[in-house]
């Protein structure tokens, strides 16, 4: 057997296990022959793991081929996750040094992608857990941020030193995945009209820039409804007005998003501030009857308003998904955080890790939602990183959800065996969850 021959023989029995077997290999086909026509060998050495990578993401296959030979350093590396927000932010700014910002963010986006591609790489190889990727991947969209400013703001210190971003949801808690968008809400430290007007206006660039195609890509979506006054409210809070907002009467829902924020830039200081002198507003004390019940009803209305499509499961919205653990956190850390300040975390893990260790809930409880929200946030990143799109829904019928069974290692040689077998683990965590969420709101 030739050299070829064996290796195409090693190939067809990791695509043969990928998520789309079509896909990887006419994409695996296309790129040998690139390979062969440019005379560049075998490249990169780990095919592999370029294999199960074009089984995986049609969206960074196109990256692929986007960068030719230059991609196969990222393959050929040592999978390691062990950058910082800092660390990132100083390869970004080197590799995007220059006068020209068109290239500069040009350059921005393909580190950003690369980087993004390393950690995607990691979760196929399965030396990652879920939590780490999804850390890795929210220091990645700090450090991205962080770029943008500054390749935005140039050597103007008066922008630098006043503005600040408060991330919030899944971006607070370290918790983002592939596909998921930026939910920001920027502040100011206040003073002039003039400086107002000059920080609104750096943050609309910000946001045409991070969110604009090219042939590179886009960085991220931004989301800004979390915002005080929501979709009708400035686009830029002054730190006051903030503190005002967040100290007055506000609905329940609303302090149930500010458990859910973290200071993401801040070289003014002013936004730490802000955060600490609203944090008693946030967590005060609640009548537990009351609290309970708004948030129970709040849950039922997200479902009610925004239903659920016709034949798919809902993994966010749907019962026992992961709005359901996000919720019963929310509601047992607003009613408990006033007392034990060790419960205020942003992120859905740690505060069932907390809520267990101050006895406010069962251990077998926790364990139970935290092995489900690892499942779930699993299947939604398989979902995304086809395209790189926000999904959250898959179909019911067996037949059409073959590539993300194989993803969650659900192998059988039966397809339709395999995806009775996810079905029914899946069905089984949820009910689970369920189960819990209705015994904490006293729900029949």
């Amino acid at each position: 057997m030739t050299s070829t021959e064996t290796l195409q023989k090693s190939l067809e029995k990791v695509i043969a296990t990928t998520w789309h077997e079509d896909v990887a290999r006419s994409s695996m086909e296309r790129w040998l022959a690139l390979c062969e026509k440019n005379h560049w060998q075998r490249c990169p050495e780990n095919l592999d793991l370029l294999a199960t990578l074009f089984g995986a993401s049609w969206y960074f296959t196109r990256f692929v081929f986007f960068r030719g030979r230059e991609i196969a350093s990222v393959f050929n590396d040592a999978l390691t996750l062990d950058f910082t927000s800092e660390s990132l932010l100083d390869d970004f700014l080197q590799a995007s040094a220059g006068d020209d910002q068109e290239r500069q963010f040009e350059a921005l986006k393909l580190a950003k992608n690369e980087m993004m591609l390393t950690i995607l790489l990691a979760q196929l190889s399965k030396t990652h857990e879920q939590e780490e990727i999804e850390r890795a991947l929210t220091t990645l969209a700090e450090a991205t941020l962080s770029c943008v400013i500054q390749i935005l703001a140039g050597d103007d210190i008066e922008v630098k030193d006043n503005i600040a971003i408060l991330a919030m949801g899944r971006m607070a808690g370290y918790e983002m995945n592939f596909g998921s968008d930026l939910d920001l809400i920027f502040l100011y430290s206040g003073g002039s009209q003039d400086l107002g007007f000059k920080i609104s206006s750096f943050v609309r660039k910000l946001m045409r820039n991070i969110g604009l195609l090219s042939p590179a890509g886009l960085l991220y979506e931004v989301d800004m409804r979390l915002r005080p006054h929501g979709n009708s409210g400035v686009l830029v809070t002054a730190e006051q007005s903030f503190i005002n907002y967040h100290k007055g009467e506000r609905e329940i829902w609303e302090r149930q998003m500010m458990t859910r924020c973290r200071v993401v830039f801040d070289r003014g200081d002013f936004a730490r501030s802000a955060l600490a002198k609203v944090t008693s507003s946030v967590y005060q004390e609640f009548d537990e009857d009351h609290l309970r019940s708004e948030i129970a009803d709040m849950r039922k209305l997200v479902v009610d308003e925004l239903g659920s499509q016709r034949g798919k499961y809902d993994l966010k919205r749907g019962e026992g998904g992961i709005m359901d653990i996000d919720f019963l956190t929310h509601y047992l850390q607003l009613l408990h955080g006033c007392e034990d300040e060790s419960l205020r975390t942003s992120s859905t893990r740690q505060a069932l890790i907390k809520l267990t260790e101050a006895g406010k809930i069962n251990k077998k409880s926790s364990d139970c939602l935290l092995d489900a929200y690892d499942y779930l946030k699993t299947i939604e990143s398989h979902l995304r990183v086809f395209d790189m799109k926000s999904i959250s829904t898959f179909s019911k019928d067996a037949d059409k959800i073959t590539g993300l069974v194989r993803s969650m290692n659900y192998l059988d040689d039966n397809a339709q065996h395999a995806a009775k077998t996810f079905l029914d683990d899946y069905r089984s965590k949820t009910q689970s969850v369920r189960q819990i969420f209705r015994d904490i709101f006293s729900l029949v």
